[in-house]
C-alpha cells in the first residue's frame, strides 16, 4: 500500500500545473493548448470545423496560430497567478473561463450570424479584460502577458462589430432591393 502511495504522489507532482518550476511553466503553458487539441478531435467527430478570424487577405492558417498563440501566454499567466494564494485562486478561475472562450470561440462561429458572432467577441474581450484586471492585482506583470491574446480579440470584436454595424438597417435594407427574388 505504501509503496502505490509513493508513486502515485510522485508521478501527480510531476504532472503539477501549479509546481514553481520550470516544469510547471512548461505544463501550465502546453494544457490550454491540449485542451484545444482535445475538443478539436471531439469536434472533428462530430463535423464540427473551426473557424478563425483571418482579416485583411491573410490565409485562415494565419489567424489560427495567431488565435492559438494566445492559449499557451494564457496559460502561464495562469502560472504566474497560481504562486499568490487568495487573489491567485479568483484569477486563475477567470483565466480558466477565459480559455474556455477562447477555446470554444472558433467551434461556435460557423453557426451565427455576423452580428452575434462579433457579438460573442465582444462579450470574450470583456471577459479577457475583466480577467487581466483581476490578475493585474496579483502580477502586473502577468496581465502584460495577457496583452497580445487581448489585442487579437479586439481586432476582432472591432472589425466584426464594423462589418455587422455596415450591414444592418437601414444600410442592408437598401443592399437587399437590387436583389430580384427567385
Amino acid at each position: 500500500m505504501a509503496t502505490s502511495t509513493a508513486i502515485s504522489s510522485t508521478v501527480q507532482s510531476v504532472f503539477d500545473a501549479n509546481r514553481h518550476d520550470g516544469l510547471g511553466l512548461v505544463i501550465s503553458g502546453a494544457l490550454p493548448l491540449a485542451a484545444f487539441v482535445i475538443v478539436h478531435g471531439l469536434a472533428e467527430m462530430a463535423g464540427v470545423t473551426p473557424l478563425f478570424f483571418a482579416p485583411f487577405g491573410m490565409p485562415g492558417w494565419i489567424g489560427a496560430v495567431l488565435h492559438l498563440a494566445s492559449l499557451p501566454l494564457f496559460g502561464i499567466v495562469r502560472w504566474l497567478v497560481a504562486q499568490s494564494r487568495d487573489n491567485g485562486r479568483v484569477a486563475m478561475r477567470w483565466l480558466v473561463a477565459l480559455m474556455t472562450g477562447t477555446i470554444g470561440l472558433p467551434f461556435v462561429a460557423a453557426p451565427l450570424d455576423p452580428l452575434m458572432l462579433s457579438l460573442a467577441t465582444v462579450l470574450l474581450l470583456l471577459l479577457g479584460m475583466a480577467t487581466a484586471v483581476r490578475v493585474a492585482r496579483v502580477s502586473p506583470r502577468a496581465a502584460w502577458l495577457m496583452l497580445p491574446g487581448l489585442a487579437w480579440t479586439g481586432l476582432s470584436a472591432f472589425v466584426g462589430l464594423s462589418l455587422a454595424a455596415g450591414w444592418s438597417p437601414p444600410f442592408s435594407l437598401t443592399n437587399g432591393q437590387g436583389q430580384s427574388a427567385t
